[in-house]
Order: structure tokens, then C-alpha cells, then sequence
């Protein structure tokens, strides 16, 4: 955290050789967001909470040609408007017939799929899931490995967006929205029930606002090759725990790491050394250049594109 020129330098020179090595990268993913200060958050920076008065909110989506529904729970119905499919385990007897259908996504004109997927435990609940890829890290994964669309219904300060299809909620909060759609979905008769359900929450640590999962284009570590030599290094016990039970916690968290978000949008310390240039006005393709000072970026951007000046 410290800003001292040397230390800066340092971190500078870090940070370019990961991005060579291909440890660093820029992506589109999943992150901790936060409407008040509208930064990212790492996940250390989030304090759990759980919650006694949460409800979970059960709704039935009409399939497509069938005289049938399929009902999914969940505790954000809000986020129901950027769902893009349904999801069941493809063993599940229940669902094995409705499995390639589509089914009408409630206040919207649209038709999304029903897919199958092994990470729906069929044991758990109604054993059918939404997908919302924009708005839940599993869903995020699994829209990516089923080609899924993703839309963003959140604005960066936690208000629905006009991307939104349902008009009457755009501009609201989002915990008014939360409110607002239980009734209209009852209007609609797809609500079948809400019910008290003891859930967990993420807040910042910063400004305790409750954290949204959120699509967004930030700057990651990859951690699976880096995290490699430290569960190495325990598993073959040349680093011991004491009491050992906790190697299995150890093994555990290491094996099921995430990439490691580092950009903010609130500048708290050393800047990412990442240059960007436009092609031009017509072309919105942005080149990233990394490089340890602005002058190096710049040469890398006249060879890139041949211009000397």
C-alpha cells in the first residue's frame, strides 16, 4: 500500500512481468462490487454476514408449447428480469423431458432455455435453478460453458438500468426493486410463495454497504499456477500445520481459489501501469499497453501500430 518511489517501482516491475508471463490479464468477469463508492472489492474486503430475516422467493416459469411450469427459488427476484436460462441436473427424472425447451421469462417477451447442467444439486429445493450470468458468480460459469447470454440489469451505484426490459422498475434501487416485484409478479400469477430463509450476505469493510456480484471489466491474477507451489509445498509437508486438521481447510481453499481481482475504481495506492489508445473515432477497439512508464507504453503503441509519431 505504501507510495514510496522505490516500493512503487517495485510493484511496477512485478506487475509488467506477471502481465508477460500471462499471470495477469484484463477480463470481463464477476467481482465484488460496491454501489456506494462504486469500486471493486476483493474478497478479503468483504465481511460475511448472515441474515435470520432473508426470504426466498419461489416462482414458476411457464414452458414454452407445455402445459407445465418450472419453478426456481431465489432470494434476489429482482434479478429474475436478466435470467438466461434454467438450469436442472440432467439426471433428474423430473426434468429430463423438458430438458432443450424454453420456457417465458415472467414481465418479459422473452424465451429462454432449459439447460443441463451437473451442478444442480437436484436434491436442493424445487431442483431447478435460474441463470442470471451477470449477476451471480456459479451462473456466471456456467453461462460460459452453455454460451449463455449475460445482461447486466444493475447500474454502478445499485439502481436497476435502462437495459432492463421491465420499464416500471428502471432507475429504481435496488432493494426497492426487491419490494416492488413480489406484487407485480403475483399480479402475473407466477409468484407461488416467499418463505423465511436464513441467508448470508457480503458487506464492504469499507463502507458496509451490502456487496452486489456484478459483471464488470477489471484486472485479475490468475491464481492457479501461482497457488500450485504453496499447496505443493503442504501437501508434501515441508510446511507443516499445527494441529494438521487444518492442511485439509488449507488444501481446500487453495484448490478452490478464485482469480484474484486487483483494479479499483478508487484510487487507494499504486496506480495499474496500463496505457489505452483508441484506434480512432470510428473504431471503439481499446489496445492496452503495459509497460513501467508511460514512455515505454508508448513506443510499444508506435510499433504497434506503426505510427512514429
Amino acid at each position: 500500500f505504501t507510495m514510496d518511489e522505490g516500493l512503487s517501482a517495485a510493484v511496477r516491475s512485478v506487475f509488467v512481468s506477471l502481465y508477460e508471463e500471462g499471470n495477469i490479464y484484463r477480463g470481463l468477469r464477476i467481482v465484488n462490487w460496491c454501489p456506494k463508492d462504486k469500486t471493486v472489492l476483493s474478497d478479503l474486503e468483504v465481511k460475511e454476514e448472515s441474515r435470520k430475516d432473508g426470504k426466498l422467493t419461489y416462482l414458476k416459469y411457464p414452458v414454452k408449447g407445455k402445459d407445465r411450469t418450472i419453478t426456481v427459488a431465489t432470494t434476489r427476484p429482482e434479478t429474475m428480469l436478466g435470467d438466461t436460462a434454467v438450469a436442472v441436473n440432467p439426471s433428474d427424472e423430473r426434468y429430463k423431458d423438458l430438458i432443450g425447451m424454453t420456457v417465458d421469462l415472467p414481465l418479459t417477451d422473452r424465451e429462454i432455455p432449459i439447460i443441463a447442467d451437473e451442478y444442480v444439486d437436484a436434491e436442493f429445493g424445487t431442483g431447478a435453478v435460474k441463470i442470471t450470468p451477470a449477476h451471480d458468480p456459479n451462473d456466471y460459469e456456467i453461462g460460459q460453458k452453455h454460451g449463455l447470454p449475460t445482461i447486466d440489469i444493475l447500474t454502478d451505484n445499485g439502481h436497476i438500468s435502462d437495459v432492463c426490459e421491465f420499464k416500471p422498475l428502471v432507475g429504481m434501487e435496488r432493494f426497492q426493486a426487491r419490494k416492488a416485484i413480489k406484487p407485480l409478479l403475483e399480479e402475473a400469477g407466477v409468484l407461488v410463495k416467499t418463505q423465511d430463509y436464513q441467508t448470508k450476505i457480503g458487506r464492504s469493510e469499507r463502507t458496509n454497504s451490502v456487496v452486489e456480484p456484478k459483471l464488470s471489466l477489471q484486472w485479475f491474477v490468475k491464481m492457479t499456477d501461482l497457488g500450485a507451489p504453496a499447496l505443493k509445498a503442504v501437501m508434501e509437508e515441508e510446511i507443516k500445520f499445527y494441529p494438521s486438521n487444518f492442511q485439509n481447510l488449507y488444501r481446500n481453499w487453495m484448490e478452490n481459489l478464485r482469480d484474484w481481482c486487483i483494479s479499483r475504481q478508487l484510487w487507494w495506492g499504486q496506480q495499474i501501469p496500463a496505457w489505452y489508445l483508441k484506434a480512432d473515432a470510428l473504431n471503439h477497439e481499446t489496445h492496452v499497453f503495459v509497460a513501467q512508464s508511460a514512455d515505454e507504453a508508448l513506443e510499444q503503441a508506435k510499433t504497434a501500430t506503426g505510427n512514429s509519431q
